[in-house]
């Protein structure tokens, strides 16, 4: 059963009742404000935290202090802020926020949203060294770019990288798991711009291509550490 971590005002409850967050498969565990969630999600790792902020700044010293944590940095995490401006909502995802859930509580345009969260693939954290080109820029045959890959799951990874990066951006990847023998060949896309760590700019990366047996070996590794 998927589990969601809520950080809300009690005002905020029926409102989001209305949400795919009160169906009767997911379990709910409330947090009374954003100190005892981080211990919350530390300990219960759910598969969704949404928190709801009034003051951005704030939220982005929370989100900041998850994603340094091993055992949370992974957490899908919404934010409501019911007044932010289109720019805070831009500063809220660059900060690490999966879904930015601005005005009313509305089913009709967050349950998407937050659906595609609950899904969100395992991903295992792992430090290996990247080759990347990116195709909408270089011309053909460049010399590889070096980057670091800092987690991947099934459907894509983190890059960490001092090259500025397009989201949108198609890449031809080449890496080796830890332990793999074999390096694995991949296209990926550019589709979000995560939080820099220690000056070093970071990317979510969706794969569009995996070749030969990648697929197999990413999701063999994913399961061998979400079973430890």
């Amino acid at each position: 059963m998927p589990k969601v971590l809520i950080v809300a005002s009690p005002e905020a409850a029926p409102e989001l009742g209305k949400t795919v967050l009160w169906r009767s498969d997911i379990e709910r565990i409330f947090a009374p404000d954003p100190e005892a969630a981080f211990e919350e999600a530390r300990s219960q790792l759910p598969n969704l935290v949404l928190l709801e902020v009034s003051k951005v700044e704030a939220a982005l010293e929370w989100i900041h202090r998850l994603r340094s944590d091993d055992a949370s940095r992974g957490l899908p995490v919404a934010v409501v802020s019911r007044s932010a401006s289109r720019p805070d909502q831009e500063r809220l995802r660059r900060g690490g926020f999966n879904e930015v859930l601005t005005g009313e509580p509305d089913p009709f345009v967050w349950d998407a949203r937050l659906e595609r969260l609950l899904s969100v693939p395992r991903r295992r954290d792992l430090r290996v060294p990247v080759r990347f080109g990116v195709w909408s820029r270089l011309p053909a045959d460049p010399e590889p770019l070096e980057a670091l890959a800092v987690n991947v799951s099934a459907r894509g990874l983190l890059l960490e990288t001092t090259e500025p990066l397009d989201v949108g951006a198609r890449l031809d990847m080449v890496f080796r798991l830890p332990r793999g023998e074999d390096e694995l060949r991949v296209v990926a896309q550019v589709v979000r711009e995560a939080a820099p760590c220690e000056g070093r700019l970071r990317y979510g990366a969706e794969f569009l291509i995996l070749r030969g047996d990648a697929r197999r070996r990413l999701a063999a590794f994913v399961e061998e550490g979400a079973g430890r």
